[in-house]
């Protein structure tokens, strides 16, 4: 295992990151750095991120959505 020097400042920020994402500051920052060398990696989510999203697909599976030429027709009356 190895160690690198992180400024106390990141480290908190990653606590709060860590925290939310339900992970140890050293598992989140474990999967940062294989996200950032692994082009295919897996995406994590925070809880908050991951209800937003649910909602918008549920929107949209309700109907709720505005199609792309709805939204250029609104915006050319502006």
């Amino acid at each position: 295992m190895h160690s690198i020097p992180v400024p106390d400042q990141l480290y908190v920020k990653t606590q709060r990151v860590a925290a939310a994402s339900g992970l140890t500051v050293e598992a989140y920052f474990q999967e940062a750095l294989e996200l950032l060398v692994d082009e295919d990696g897996p995406i994590r989510l925070t809880p908050d991120q991951a209800v937003t999203i649910a909602k918008a697909e549920a929107e949209i599976d309700a109907g709720n959505f505005f199609t792309s030429s709805e939204v250029r027709e609104y915006f050319n009356q502006k």
